[in-house]
């Protein structure tokens, strides 16, 4: 195998670790999702060094609930909303 294959089976650290930010991304993630209805977090996680997920659902005022995926680094640089059931 080439080196350049290589690279996706490698640990992804990209940066000084931000674990100590994880109730900062999830009051981040939670005020961002806020904007869609009543907020439940499920997951906090840390895949990579340098960037923590936050996902849960949100439930608006006629009761459809969705899910969000929130990627935080030192703020919000991504917030993905799914419906549930979409592509089933």
């Amino acid at each position: 195998m080439a080196a350049a294959d290589l690279v996706q089976y490698l640990p992804e650290n990209h940066g000084p670790s931000n674990a100590h930010l994880m109730p900062a991304a999830t009051q981040a993630c939670t005020q961002r999702a806020r904007q869609y209805g009543s907020v439940y977090i499920v997951d906090v996680s840390q895949h990579r060094t340098d960037r923590i997920v936050v996902g849960g659902s949100v439930t608006d005022a006629q009761q459809r609930r969705r899910t969000f995926e929130c990627h935080f680094t030192t703020a919000v640089v991504s917030f993905k909303l799914y419906e549930i059931g979409a592509g089933s």
